[in-house]
């Protein structure tokens, strides 16, 4: 029972990602699971230097792997392959910039590899220079002109500062490209959204550098933001409760092999 539920409530199941991959007539090893949940699991790889006798740092990539596993006997290995092919597909528009992930391949049917970028998230609240949030702000411009809706602005971790102190954004997987003549409004809308994200961002790491308006449009919660707010909620709570419960009856393996993403950690909230 208890490896049922696990299995059924993760994206690639117990077994996780694989721990080592063939790419470029190279073996990888699985150092790191960034994240495991529902919909993707994501992890770091490293391959050794090609010679025991070099002092060459070892390479690092990085694999995503969409749903693979059924949901309590429901087939979903099909609405992984759709939210691969779309990520993917909208990263080939962004190529030509240097801080987003740059693909290396497909990896199967629900994956895809891409180099690693080296840095850490927002969310480990990193000493960042003055001008963090203008190139920020540029970054996200650029990704805007080619069409798309990041949506997913709102997760610190999504958003690195590398160790050249430049910004990078990463994990495209709810964005969208809207560049049809018909979507332009609705574009411009969503990308709205993105901005304000931006803004809340640095009114909470980086306070002494927003301007009046700015701390007045951070605090403005659209009705867009209202609404995914009414929406998102009540499920992210019922969520952590039913996660919660099921580790408390131990119908829900959990162990540090496992490594889900906080967010879905049912230690994270108490017993």
């Amino acid at each position: 029972m208890r490896n049922w539920i696990t299995n059924s409530l993760y994206a690639c199941g117990m077994a996780g990602l694989p721990k080592t991959l063939f790419l470029a007539q190279r073996q990888w090893t699985l150092v790191r699971t960034f994240k495991h949940d529902f919909f993707a699991a994501t992890g770091l790889y490293e391959s050794a230097a090609l010679s025991r006798d070099t002092n060459d740092d070892a390479e690092h990539v990085v694999l995503k792997i969409s749903r693979v596993q059924s949901f309590f006997g429901i087939p979903l290995a099909w609405t992984g392959r759709f939210l691969k092919q779309r990520e993917y597909r909208l990263l080939t528009h962004v190529q030509t910039l240097d801080q987003v992930p740059q693909l290396i391949g497909e990896y199967g049917r629900n994956g895809f590899v891409y180099h690693f970028i080296e840095g850490q998230s927002l969310d480990e609240k990193p000493q960042l220079p003055d001008t963090f949030f203008d190139e920020l702000k540029l970054l996200l411009h650029r990704v805007h002109t080619r069409g798309i809706c990041y949506l997913d602005f709102n997760k610190r971790g999504n958003i690195l500062i590398g160790k050249d102190k430049r910004p990078y954004m990463i994990d495209f997987q709810i964005s969208m490209r809207l560049n049809r003549p018909f979507c332009k409004r609705l574009c411009r809308m969503l990308q709205r959204e993105d901005y304000y994200h931006l803004l809340k961002h640095k009114r909470r790491l980086r306070p002494d550098l927003l301007t009046e308006s700015e701390r007045a449009l951070s605090k403005h919660r659209s009705l867009p933001i209202r609404i995914h707010r009414f929406l998102t909620v009540p499920l992210r709570t019922l969520r952590r409760h039913l996660l919660r419960l099921l580790h408390r009856k131990k119908l829900l393996i959990y162990d540090d092999s496992f490594d889900p993403t906080p967010e879905n950690d049912p230690t994270r909230y108490g017993p």
